[in-house]
């Protein structure tokens, strides 16, 4: 019988240990239901290409369409001598990739103005368990990021939120109007970062070796429509939107902030609490990796609904292979819904 905890008793059991969260997609989708879900996002679909690829699929989900495109062009190689037919797949999954970008960019709220005072209380409390540990996120939406900066300027409230991204020039033998006003990441510098975009995000771009940061400050402009302008420009930010694990993990490591995100999960140790994620095998490499390399570390996954419904048993059948294979390691269950994150308990 699967035992179900509550979120509290989950942090409880963790104690004093240092606490590090993982939030997927259900974290935005709690906050805003009707954006970030791939339904919603299908139905934003420009292409007439790719609208009719999602039909005969039969399907919203743009990972699942990702795979089946790949899996087709591995297939096609084998019979297609010409490279045609390989081509067109090809063409296709470049496409669905700036597809995906351009809808989430699309969809996305506009201004941080859009959560109220009170969810983002509500987030903040939520996030105080994890300050002295890391958080990682699979989302691509600048939600935590608006959360986090909601509160920078407070000194009483500011939460923990170093991603890694420094002002590269702080000489003050430098002109003003020749500094380097943007944020960018670069090895060596990262250390202290505690926040993690796992497979990259809207606000993240990166030219084939320089990788920088957009934010508000430097312009003035809202984030959101920052990223929109740039997409419109042909520059895309980093995201990994391939459709299987295999795939995903080679991109990674082609991108240096990506690769040392990855790197990163080896060295936790404690608590890991992972929200808003179903555990899907797209995303393995992530937590393979993780199992493999953190032989003490005590998982907690959340299990959003009936414990019977699907999505709930394909995650449980999953942790119950991570029991056998990961003899000795923790992994416990808690019910999503015993943690409000965006306060709507309260206003019911």
């Amino acid at each position: 019988m699967t035992q179900i905890k509550s979120f509290d008793d989950c942090i409880d059991m963790a104690g004093n240990g240092k606490k590090h969260l993982m939030l997927g997609n259900g974290f935005s989708i709690a906050l805003f239901p009707q954006i970030f879900n791939y339904k919603r996002l299908a139905e934003n679909i420009e292409s007439d290409r790719i609208k009719l690829l999602f039909e005969a699929i039969d399907t919203p989900d743009f990972e699942f369409v990702m795979r089946r495109l790949l899996e087709a062009e591995e297939i096609v190689k084998h019979y297609d001598s010409s490279d045609g037919i390989t081509n067109h797949i090809h063409n296709d999954i470049e496409e669905l990739k700036r597809t995906l970008i351009h809808v989430i960019s699309k969809c996305h709220p506009h201004k941080p103005s859009e959560i109220t005072e009170h969810q983002y209380s509500s987030c903040r409390k939520f996030l105080l368990n994890f300050e002295k540990g890391n958080t990682y996120t699979f989302n691509y939406d600048l939600i935590l990021y608006w959360v986090l900066m909601h509160f920078h300027d407070h000194p009483e409230l500011k939460l923990p939120c170093d991603d890694g991204f420094r002002y590269p020039y702080s000489d003050e033998y430098v002109p003003e109007e020749e500094r380097d006003l943007s944020l960018h990441w670069e090895i060596g510098r990262e250390r202290g970062q505690s926040i993690y975009y796992i497979h990259g995000a809207m606000h993240i771009f990166s030219d084939g070796s320089d990788i920088e940061k957009l934010s508000y400050t430097n312009l003035g402009v809202p984030l959101a429509e920052q990223v929109r302008q740039a997409i419109d420009e042909d520059r895309f930010p980093v995201f990994i939107s391939e459709g299987s694990t295999d795939h995903k993990l080679a991109r990674i490591k082609k991108n240096g902030y990506l690769s040392r995100t990855f790197s990163s999960l080896k060295s936790i140790t404690g608590n890991l609490f992972i929200f808003g994620h179903s555990i899907r095998d797209e995303d393995d490499h992530v937590f393979d990796f993780i199992n493999q390399n953190n032989k003490s570390l005590r998982v907690f996954i959340g299990l959003f609904g009936d414990i019977g419904e699907p999505h709930n048993q394909v995650i449980i059948s999953k942790v119950e292979k991570w029991r056998k294979s990961y003899r000795g390691k923790v992994f416990e269950f808690y019910d999503s819904s015993s943690v409000d994150v965006w306060g709507r308990s309260s206003h019911a």
